[in-house]
């Protein structure tokens, strides 16, 4: 059996925080400032769009020219920066409908289960409660668990390491998702639950809903298993 590791946001949960165009601008522009602010040059950030690919170029900064203390404290005010917007997401997320029964499936096939994801444990934590996940999953790794964010593929090799697999896919619904999978050598599987939305970018599987991934999954397991 292949381990089967999750995104959350977007792939599990419906949230319609980061739905909105202008919330989503807003929050970029909010997350540059910020980091300017900590002490990151303008220019390291030139020419970068979104919030994940800004916070690992700002960790790579952090990293080289702060001391340990100073970057100690660049993450902590970080962190409390990100928080708020993490938790609105978490308290507007919705289930989606078919989740709960293909993660039960997955489990009931001897699946490993693990989620990966760019939030936060307190935001995990509040989404599991609300929505009753936490017991499907063997390993749940957040941003306080890797340096780097997808889609760089570190998460996913601390995910593996702990689950003790080597064979994996990953499901999710961004480019980051099939990037970070295609990087750690894995099958990337992409939920596009949106008919009109054309992806443009590759991913070895792309599907309308959850339930479309359990037949390949199995066909993944059982080409791996040869």
């Amino acid at each position: 059996m292949v381990a089967v590791l999750f995104d959350l946001e977007g792939t599990l949960v419906d949230v319609s925080f980061f739905k909105d165009a202008s919330i989503v601008q807003e929050f970029r522009r909010s997350v540059r400032e910020k980091l300017i602010e900590l002490g990151v040059p303008p220019q390291v950030l030139g020419g970068i769009k979104t919030y994940t690919l800004m916070r690992n170029k700002a960790v790579e900064y952090v990293d080289t020219n702060f001391s340990q203390k100073e970057a100690t404290l660049f993450h902590q005010k970080m962190n409390r920066f990100l928080e708020k917007y993490e938790m609105s997401s978490a308290k507007s997320s919705k289930l989606f409908p078919d989740t709960v029964t293909t993660l039960r499936r997955l489990k009931a096939q001897g699946h490993k289960l693990g989620i990966i994801t760019n939030t936060s444990k307190k935001a995990v934590e509040y989404m599991f409660s609300r929505h009753g996940l936490g017991k499907f999953f063997d390993v749940v790794l957040t941003r306080e668990d890797v340096r780097m964010f997808k889609p760089e593929p570190e998460g996913i090799q601390l995910a593996l390491k702990k689950l003790s697999e080597r064979e994996f896919v990953l499901v999710g619904d961004l480019r980051y998702d099939a990037s970070a999978a295609e990087m750690a050598g894995g099958v990337s599987i992409i939920v596009n639950r949106d008919p009109s939305r054309e992806l443009d970018f590759h991913a070895d599987y792309t599907v309308h809903s959850l339930e479309e991934t359990l037949s390949i999954i199995q066909e993944v397991s059982r080409i791996k298993q040869k």
